[in-house]
């Protein structure tokens, strides 16, 4: 492993004279949702209880977590109130969006079959 420090060459310099290497491209984790955040971390400990850790890393494919999100958003929408919809449904885009880039087998959504 390499433990030099890496440089774009681009820096960012505060106005006490401190210089950091650029942040763009980087993604801005102080914006993130930490309250939203907290709540998908604890349906993955729930998740983790039910079905076994990293059960999910295993693929599934797309199509099953997109419906599964879309019912959630629904029954959120209706008013259902017997499980926390809104972080079910988090969950299953946020699961969608790592089989997409992490595990393309798992697309199996017709129309974005076709970028593959």
């Amino acid at each position: 492993m390499d433990d030099s420090i890496k440089d774009s060459g681009e820096r960012t310099e505060f106005k006490t004279g401190a210089v950091r290497d650029m942040h763009q491209g980087k993604g801005r984790y102080d914006l993130l949702p930490w309250v939203a955040i907290h709540e998908l971390a604890i349906h993955c400990e729930n998740g983790a209880t039910k079905y076994g850790e990293r059960n999910c890393e295993k693929g599934i494919p797309a199509h099953s977590l997109l419906d599964s999100a879309i019912r959630h958003l629904s029954c959120y929408m209706r008013g259902k109130k017997e499980e926390n919809h809104l972080r079910a449904a988090m969950w299953n885009v946020s699961m969608a969006i790592e089989m997409e880039l992490n595990n393309k087998d798992m697309q199996d959504i017709p129309n974005r079959l076709k970028e593959k």
